[in-house]
């Protein structure tokens, strides 16, 4: 069992705010995959606009959503106390208001709170609601004055007193989820906490933009849309940011976190925890391959766990220590072993434009260590993982 803000939890993992957290029926499915908890769909007390899911998916890459249907009060309430009664999923109550003033946040999290919610998360992260707008100006900027999602969230006295507002008017855990579009986040989570947040949660997020097509006049490449606006990254392409952020946080303000983008394997939820991330949460991998990824990734953290005699809180951080300035940083010797019995002779070893430590001998592959840099590029392009730098 975990111990998040009070919240007893059967293991780390939580679906994500997302298409997957909107109906019960996906609620009923992540149960019976393992998951231990839900963010269920981002709420407000009249969503803006009524959008229905579009997004560009690039697969082991990203996926970019600038448009979705979101719930208005009156249903996410009714979606959570369905799934209290369906379900024994703990709840996080994912919601954000959309205008100047602050009554609206704690007109939401009560009721959230009422129907049955385990924890408010209050919504700091959406790029699509104000950011996005922002970013475009012009004709589109309504007012010059855009609120909601990720627009509060990059305004640290707006967070602190969003939080303090909700925490104020519920008894249970208050969440805020951060956005990336900032400078530094951890000034963000140091405000959250501030205002009394419980915990923090980061999970991609960023504010980007889809590939087009040039032969097209340069269309974005988006199905079944008349235009495109700055979307919300997820998948594989923000992972790495996100163990930065989190390391960051952990660091700097040490406060209870939830970690998440482009999560798809045990290896990497384990990971984000080893950054510092109390629980992970999941999306872009489940929408794109299925239920089965909560399955098998709930089910490999559970055999590391066995196999290594240790508790989930033993392994929060375990990174955390590898991290030091730039200016204290070693190159240590090395270079490049290859296994002749893994080596296809491809070649790509040898093309990396910066390098002359290897050529190819016909099918075979020559290391000239004195030439090496140690960068690893080669391990890394290697198909069948014939090439490993070895220290010397």
């Amino acid at each position: 069992m975990i111990n998040f803000c009070g919240i007893q939890m059967k293991n780390p993992v939580v679906i994500a705010s997302s298409p997957l957290t909107s109906k019960l029926k996906y609620l009923v499915a992540a149960d019976q995959a393992g998951a231990a908890a839900v963010s269920t769909k981002l709420t407000f007390i009249r969503q803006p606009f009524y959008g229905k899911l579009r997004m560009h998916t690039s697969d082991r890459l990203g996926s970019l959503i600038c448009y979705d249907r979101r719930l208005d009060l009156e249903e996410g309430v009714g979606l959570i106390r369905e799934a209290k009664e369906r379900t024994q999923l703990k709840i996080f109550a994912n919601m954000t208001h959309d205008q100047a003033d602050m009554e609206g946040w704690a007109v939401l999290a009560k009721a959230l709170e009422e129907a049955g919610a385990d924890a408010i998360e209050a919504n700091l992260i959406c790029p699509n609601i104000g950011l996005s707008t922002k970013s475009i100006g012009g004709q589109d900027s309504l007012s010059g004055n855009e609120q909601g999602g990720a627009v509060n969230g990059q305004n640290p006295e707006r967070v602190r007193e969003i939080v303090r507002l909700i925490k104020d008017t519920v008894k249970i855990p208050v969440v805020a989820k951060l956005t990336p579009n900032v400078t530094d986040i951890s000034v963000i989570a140091a405000a959250a906490k501030a205002g009394g947040a419980d915990g923090v949660c980061v999970a991609g997020g960023q504010s980007a933009l889809p590939p087009v097509d040039i032969h097209a006049d340069g269309k974005p490449c988006y199905r079944l849309m008349n235009g495109v606006s700055h979307g919300s990254l997820g998948g594989p392409a923000c992972r790495f940011m996100s163990y930065s952020q989190v390391a960051q946080i952990r660091q700097k303000v040490g406060i209870p976190l939830i970690g998440g983008g482009g999560l798809e394997t045990a290896d990497q939820a384990l990971g984000m925890m080893m950054w510092g991330a109390d629980l992970v949460t999941v999306c872009t991998s489940v929408m794109w391959y299925g239920w089965e990824v909560v399955e098998k990734m709930v089910a490999g953290m559970e055999t590391y766990l066995q196999e290594e005699h240790i508790d989930y809180a033993a392994i929060v951080g375990r990174s955390l220590p590898h991290l030091r300035s730039s200016s204290r940083l070693e190159a240590l010797p090395g270079h490049p072993v290859i296994d002749p019995g893994r080596c296809i002779g491809c070649g790509r070893c040898s093309k990396p434009g910066h390098c002359d430590a290897i050529e190819m001998l016909g099918k075979t592959p020559v290391v000239a260590p004195e030439k090496c840099l140690g960068c690893g590029i080669c391990e890394g392009v290697c198909p069948t993982g014939a090439l490993t730098m070895q220290q010397v």
